[in-house]
């Protein structure tokens, strides 16, 4: 499968590198990673990144394109195998369609070859292996890209996913030179605005008889801060993680623009990628989401991560 893709890239003059909508720093990082690598490695091929942008985008503007452009394209889409998370014409307009991706779900997406690693502890991770087997070499701002990817997916190494080869990859990447510390203020160094939004984001967050610590964020609370939902849904669902008293975490969010629910679930150690699932979403085990209809659904949810803790006690 790696030799396949390979070619397809040597094959291709054009090439076009996506990812899914409202991105992490993993989706950037795997993204931008690819691109900035292969732009260097074949100067003479148009090589173009695509998609929304967002607050962490820390790399470049993404390329504008048209559908002929596409159409006569390779088209990557990494980290993510699902439609729900893309924009229909990414995965409608190309030559050839690549996934790479290290979610559990199995692609819903029509495909020429998909490439899924599920155990790594990240999509930036499967991409610096590759680039690595390929003898594609990975510039500075290669490294920068897919480092940022790896650390944003393991919590800085911190979360479950997190393997040995994941260290041997992050060490592959420190050798290029990148200044760890300057990403690390990058990313993590924050706005006294930013703490005092956490600071009552935390102050009403809920629990259930069993521990499911849940925040239900609605309109008045993204309107009152100005927020977006990505930043909120994503962003601060981990401000519930550390209490020994919380096994489970979870997120629900009002998608203003289109008048869903985004909940984002993590566990410390319970899989609940299965309830997940149950409501149409997907991710890893202890780390996953889903969209639902209703706040009355966001109530069922709950109340099946608190059954799962109740069984598992």
């Amino acid at each position: 499968m790696k030799d396949k893709i390979l070619k397809l890239i040597e094959d291709y003059s054009s090439i076009v590198v996506a990812r899914h909508r409202k991105p992490d720093y993993d989706a950037y990082g795997s993204q931008f990673g690819l691109y900035y690598a292969l732009k260097e490695f074949y100067p003479n091929k148009n090589i173009y990144a695509i998609g929304d942008s967002n607050s962490l985008n820390k790399f470049t503007e993404l390329d504008q394109i048209d559908k002929d452009i596409q159409k006569k394209s390779l088209v990557f889409i990494l980290d993510t195998v699902a439609s729900q998370m893309l924009d229909s014409e990414v995965y409608e307009t190309y030559d050839k369609l690549v996934l790479i991706d290290h979610h559990r779900n199995d692609p819903d997406i029509e495909h020429d070859l998909a490439y899924q690693v599920k155990d790594a502890s990240s999509c930036s991770e499967i991409i610096t292996d590759l680039l690595i087997e390929w003898k594609i070499p990975i510039n500075k701002e290669s490294a920068r890209a897919l480092y940022i990817g790896i650390i944003g997916d393991t919590g800085r190494f911190m979360y479950n996913s997190t393997t040995a080869k994941t260290f041997r990859m992050a060490s592959y990447l420190l050798e290029t030179g990148i200044d760890i510390g300057e990403i690390n203020n990058d990313i993590y160094i924050d706005t006294k605005r930013n703490k005092e939004i956490k600071n009552e984001f935390f102050q009403l967050v809920q629990y259930t008889k069993n521990g499911v610590a849940y925040r239900k964020n609605d309109r008045d609370f993204l309107e009152k801060f100005s927020l977006n939902t990505n930043y909120v849904s994503r962003g601060l669902v981990n401000q519930m993680a550390g209490m020994v008293e919380v096994p489970i975490w979870a997120n629900f969010t009002l998608d203003i623009e289109t008048d869903k629910i985004i909940c984002e679930i993590r566990s410390r150690d319970l899989t609940v990628l299965n309830v997940a699932k149950k409501y149409g979403g997907g991710g890893h085990l202890n780390a996953c989401g889903c969209t639902l209809n209703t706040w009355e659904d966001a109530d069922k949810l709950i109340k099946d991560l608190d059954n799962l803790v109740e069984e598992n006690k």
